[in-house]
């Protein structure tokens, strides 16, 4: 569906070329997981650092999903992708130093249960490689972190409110804000198992100058 590297090369560019490119505000290039100097996009961590990506419906999985990106945070809590740039459609946010959640919402708006990594935690100010899936057939949502699964919950079959534009950093209206590096955003419109999410690792990194 989408493939973001975040570096200073492709920018907000989609490397699948499915998508238009994002509209950055306020955030820099950054050293990236790989070990490029300017591999990544540092937010600051304010309402006004964010890039907001359009949807033309193909980031609308509809059904299953999976998102991976490397993350390397340093703030409180934040969106690291939200669809919606209001509202709160499927996000994956930190909402504290080492916790990283994600509600895969329906499409109807209605509430559904939040899945978070409140035993085995991402690292702080370190770069951590992260995903979260959805399945629709089985109707289980997963966070990944390393390419192990490390929280899940059963939160029933529907269709995903992913039909909205999509903020990474900061959302309209909301005082919390991502502050950190972000890495090689990826969506894709199947839940990956975990092999397939370990290849995808490093689908993004480059030999650095």
């Amino acid at each position: 569906m989408a493939i973001y590297a975040l570096d200073d090369e492709t920018k907000t560019k989609d490397l699948t070329g499915n998508n238009p490119p994002g509209t950055p505000s306020n955030v820099s290039p950054a050293p990236g997981p790989d070990g490029r100097p300017r591999g990544s996009t540092l937010f600051i961590g304010s309402s006004n650092s964010y890039i907001e990506f359009p949807n033309n419906g193909q980031l609308d999985t509809r059904r299953s999903m999976t998102i991976l990106a490397w993350i390397y945070h340093n703030g409180r809590s934040g969106p690291i992708f939200n669809y919606d740039r209001r509202g709160f459609g499927v996000h994956l946010w930190m909402v504290g130093p080492r916790v990283l959640f994600v509600r895969f919402v329906r499409r109807s708006r209605g509430r559904t249960s939040s899945v978070a990594t409140y035993s085995k935690k991402p690292r702080y100010r370190a770069w951590n490689y992260i995903g979260a899936t959805y399945d629709y057939n089985t109707g289980v949502a997963t966070l990944w972190l390393d390419s192990k699964p490390v929280a899940r919950q059963s939160i029933g079959r529907f269709d995903l409110a992913t039909n909205y534009p999509v903020r990474m950093g900061a959302r309209i209206g909301d005082r919390r804000a991502f502050r950190g590096k972000i890495s090689c955003l990826q969506v894709y419109s199947i839940a990956l198992n975990q092999k397939q999410i370990r290849a995808a690792r490093k689908r993004c990194f480059k030999k650095r100058k």
